[in-house]
């Protein structure tokens, strides 16, 4: 549908967040003779006569506009230009949330709006029609040591340190940057977004590349030339933690290689015991600008004195206009490390919760529930913003949907960004109770964050549900790899899992 009117419809126009969206919205209003009933800002609200009514993404989470949008006729998108949005990041929602909208049979009207083109062209790429291209190599500097990576996810390398010149011309790059336009499968690089997307889930590959394009203005491919040096940064900073996840490795956390060694403890397979070698130093702070992101990883970033380096370093050339972000366990925020943040008001933590209160607390040693919610909250009051990194696994595949719900209540306007666990004696694609895995996830699909606008939100759940719909088969070696595992840690720590984990527990049964 590509009219509107207001004398016999409902119409919701969703809009930017400031006063222009309502000054539109009141033209439009006088030019079909009806009324401009102003900003919605409760997503119970009921329409009860006809005419025009306006929201954002800001004021209410996407669960939220996809119940409120039943309630209306039509919704239309308002076509104005990127630079009147507050944040690249609401322009892009809002178009993603029409075509979810859209998919969902709701009559929209946003297709031939200038400002969701770029967008629109992008997602068709990039979902439909090109398996391979990705924005990363184009924008994104990796590396591990002596070696460039196309992204942290890259088990191979591109090239090393010592040889590259120019990292526009490289030749190295422009291989792969051409073999990706001619649509050219790169297992070597891309195998965990290929993984993903063959398990109908959303991949780093498709979601940062709408986020970039975005981001950058970016119209087409040809475009894709016209960049001389990268925006992003992903940044492993070694293995300085404080806490002991189970699902994590030595390379990350070296409390976990102390503990390795001190009681001899024995993983599935060997896993990774050398922690990432990046050095700060490859980041050119003088290129930063509005349009960069600098991604710290760990270990724990808010502990790590390179982090700090970096910070100090950012705020002595006055470039502290970028994206920062930061995945933390949100156990600690140094008075030091905030001191330096505060230089960084475009800062965002990405908090790594795993599970629901006891859940979170075993899976995730030395954290503690409420602590962990205090704290993200505190980081939100103090304006930066807040994100959610959540990895589905053996863990939680059962009680994913009280996290859910916990966030609906207390984070609604959170995003969840979920990466599934690897490992096969942790999948969250093999635990032996189908059933309790469907309602969990039947729950998840029940709340407004199941719709949040994170990389494989609601793409995870579905295929998670769709996995334990169709009668599949549980591994039981893995599922004896994962308690002898887990036993172990439960030694050494003092735990039961029966105590955090009841159902879990009661799975050993099939071993």
């Amino acid at each position: 549908m590509q009219t509107f009117t207001g004398h016999k419809q409902k119409v919701l126009f969703l809009g930017n967040n400031d006063e222009s969206t309502d000054q539109e919205v009141s033209k439009l209003s006088i030019d079909q003779g009806t009324n401009n009933f102003g900003l919605i800002d409760d997503q119970t609200f009921v329409p009860h006569q006809s005419g025009f009514y306006h929201t954002t993404v800001v004021d209410i989470p996407w669960g939220g506009l996809i119940g409120l949008a039943k309630r209306f006729d039509c919704i239309v998108m308002l076509d104005q230009p990127q630079s009147q949005w507050s944040h690249w990041k609401c322009l892009q929602a809002t178009c993603k949330l029409m075509l979810a909208l859209e998919q969902l049979g709701f009559n929209t009207v946003f297709r031939n709006n200038a400002n969701t083109k770029r967008i629109l062209y992008w997602i068709d790429l990039v979902y439909n029609k090109n398996s391979s291209l990705c924005i990363y190599p184009w924008i994104n500097l990796s590396n591990n040591g002596s070696k460039l990576k196309l992204c942290s996810r890259d088990t191979s390398s591109v090239t090393t340190i010592d040889k590259l010149q120019d990292w526009s011309t490289n030749q190295d790059f422009n291989h792969i940057r051409q073999s990706m336009i001619d649509g050219k499968s790169l297992p070597d690089h891309c195998s965990v977004c290929y993984k993903y997307e063959s398990l109908g889930m959303e991949s780093y590959r498709q979601f940062e590349t709408i986020d970039w394009i975005t981001q950058l203005e970016i119209d087409s491919v040809d475009d894709l030339k016209n960049i001389q040096h990268p925006f992003f940064y992903e940044v492993h900073s070694g293995n300085n933690c404080n806490i002991k996840c189970r699902s994590c490795q030595p390379a990350f956390s070296e409390p976990i290689a102390i503990e390795y060694k001190k009681h001899n403890i024995q993983p599935p397979k060997n896993l990774a015991w050398h922690a990432p070698e990046y050095s700060i130093d490859r980041i050119d702070i003088d290129s930063l600008d509005h349009r960069s992101c600098v991604y710290f990883q760990g270990g724990e970033p808010t502990i790590m004195p390179e982090v700090r380096e970096f910070m100090r370093r950012c705020i002595a050339k006055n470039k502290t206009d970028f994206f920062l972000t930061m995945c933390t366990n949100g156990v600690k925020f140094p008075q030091e490390f905030m001191d330096l943040v505060k230089h960084f008001p475009g800062t965002n933590f990405s908090f790594s919760i795993d599970g629901y209160d006891q859940v979170n607390d075993y899976w995730r040693s030395g954290s503690k529930w409420n602590k962990i919610i205090d704290n993200a909250r505190w980081i939100k009051s103090l304006g930066y913003s807040v994100s959610i990194n959540t990895v589905p696994g053996i863990y939680n595949v059962t009680n994913m949907h009280l996290l859910f719900e916990f966030l609906d209540r207390e984070f609604p306007m959170t995003a969840i960004y979920m990466q599934v666990n690897y490992l096969p004696w942790q999948s969250a694609y093999n635990h032996p109770c189908a059933d309790l895995v469907i309602d969990s996830m039947k729950r998840c699909q029940q709340t407004s964050m199941y719709h949040s606008n994170g990389k494989s939100c609601k793409t995870s759940i579905d295929s998670i549900l769709a996995h334990y719909s169709n009668n599949p088969v549980c591994d039981i070696d893995s599922l004896r790899d994962f308690f002898d595992y887990n036993d172990q840690l439960d030694r050494v720590r003092g735990t039961k899992l029966k105590d955090y984990i009841p159902e879990l527990e009661e799975a050993r049964k099939f071993t």
